[in-house]
């Protein structure tokens, strides 16, 4: 009789230390921006203010890591700037989609990679530009996503380069000769052309090819970010994470 009532003594406070700690839970307020196809709008709207009107490959596959890490979220879309400037000032705040770079490691904490992505050098249709070496596309001006890892590099090792607040103008402005090149990703440049009506985007150089992360902010606890992490890993190991990548390639 009293081994039985230890046990239930045992369970109660099992229950309850489970409830206090649901309780207690912060709630992660997530951001990212329009960057078709791993974080996008489903109305295709400049802005969104709730879960379920964001999709992507990148924002599935966070979505149930919180999910399955049992962490209560929200999450809004917005532009990049205010994204990434919003997730540094207070804990508990993320940022995802973020290529992990070592200007920007010690900013963050990480969870990932999730996605793979990269910096491709875009010709409009029909150019007769060729690039062997990164440098020789310091002759030419390039446009840019204004705020982004690329658009820094760029302006940090001498390009010249013309940005704007909205990516997916680039491809028009490429093709009208207002540009030389873009600088995109091997998967969001060409989606933004064709979403813009712009066909046969010549790539010409690939810079780097790069990971894209979920950057957390450097206050969050580490218990939090380990929690994330392993939740990622063990999406990737069920095949959960490739199945998600496929439906988007």
């Amino acid at each position: 009789m009293a081994s039985r009532s230890i046990s239930l003594l045992s369970a109660l406070i099992l229950l309850l230390a489970t409830w206090t700690t649901q309780a207690e839970t912060p709630t992660f307020n997530l951001v990212t921006e329009n960057f078709p196809p791993y974080n996008m709008s489903v109305s295709d709207a400049e802005y969104e203010h709730k879960e379920e009107g964001i999709t992507g490959l990148i924002t599935e596959v966070v979505k149930l890591i919180f999910k399955n890490a049992k962490i209560p979220y929200t999450m809004k879309l917005r532009q990049w700037n205010y994204a990434y400037n919003y997730t540094q000032r207070k804990e508990y705040r993320g940022v995802f989609g973020t290529t992990l770079t070592e200007e920007r490691k010690p900013l963050f904490k990480w969870v990932g990679p999730i996605a793979s992505d990269g910096w491709v050098l875009y010709a409009k249709p029909g150019s007769d530009i060729v690039i062997n070496s990164v440098d020789e596309a310091k002759k030419y001006l390039i446009g840019a996503y204004k705020g982004d890892v690329r658009e820094q590099w760029l302006i940090e090792n001498g390009f010249k380069t013309s940005s704007l607040d909205k990516d997916n103008l680039n491809p028009k402005r490429l093709e009208n000769g207002q540009i030389d090149l873009w600088i995109s990703g091997p998967v969001s440049g060409p989606y933004y052309a064709l979403q813009n009506g712009v066909r046969g985007l010549k790539p010409v150089f690939t810079v780097k090819e790069t990971q894209l992360y979920l950057a957390v902010n450097k206050d969050t606890p580490d218990a939090v970010v380990n929690k994330l992490n392993s939740e990622l890993e063990k999406i990737r190991a069920s095949g959960e994470l490739k199945s998600i990548e496929d439906r988007y390639r």
